[in-house]
């Protein structure tokens, strides 16, 4: 399981914020960011997060917060459940990326803290 916890708006440390989902810029230029599904790193599989994706083993977390500045109740609630030997299920209103990315491209996703 891969938990892809970023895209903070007040994250001032990765550039473009959308790089924490593996999500980058478009060859050349620094105008329209692609989405992680939209990138070559995602589409020819060079680390496997698209198999690992299509296996239903990625999940997306939209934190608050300044960079690395997620609270531990978040990540109680939000990465504890995915643990081996948790108790605690996974929450349903975080979602992997085939129900996630929209019509429009943008992530539908748990959106934590703040």
């Amino acid at each position: 399981m891969l938990i892809l916890c970023g895209q903070n708006a007040n994250d001032t440390v990765i550039k473009p914020k959308e790089s924490s989902w593996f999500g980058y810029y478009a060859d050349g230029g620094f105008g329209t960011i692609l989405h992680p599904q939209e990138t070559k790193l995602y589409t020819e599989d060079w680390i496997g997060l698209k198999t690992l994706d299509k296996a239903g083993r990625v999940k997306f977390i939209k934190a608050a917060g300044a960079h690395i500045d997620m609270s531990d109740a978040d990540i109680k609630k939000y990465v504890v459940p995915y643990l081996r030997g948790s108790r605690r299920r996974p929450r349903p209103d975080v979602h992997d990326s085939a129900a996630a990315k929209g019509s429009t491209g943008s992530e539908e996703v748990a959106t934590i803290g703040n």
